[in-house]
């Protein structure tokens, strides 16, 4: 046989389980919640990945650029030279 502590301790118990399992809108919530949270970091990083994206093509751009400055001045100093150099044989 149960005391009546017992039944009062069992009832208890079953009000507590009971609102515990009654609440889901709460647990909705907080997926809600963590549902636009993750969103919002997801967004975040793609303005941070079009953001390299974005510098990375310009650093490529003007890596080209330079290359390109540097091979036409390579050019000019070999065609420099190699006049220097028949001037002085044909003296």
């Amino acid at each position: 046989m149960s005391s009546p502590l017992d039944g009062r301790i069992r009832k208890l118990a079953r009000e507590e389980a009971a609102s515990m399992f009654t609440t889901p809108a709460t647990a909705a919530d907080l997926n809600i919640d963590r549902v636009a949270e993750l969103q919002q970091q997801i967004t975040d990083l793609h303005e941070h990945l079009h953001h390299a994206a974005t510098t990375i093509k310009r650093l490529e751009d003007r890596v080209d650029v330079l290359e390109k400055t540097a091979s036409v001045s390579e050019q000019a100093k070999t065609v420099s030279r190699r006049g220097t150099a028949r001037k002085e044989s044909t003296e």
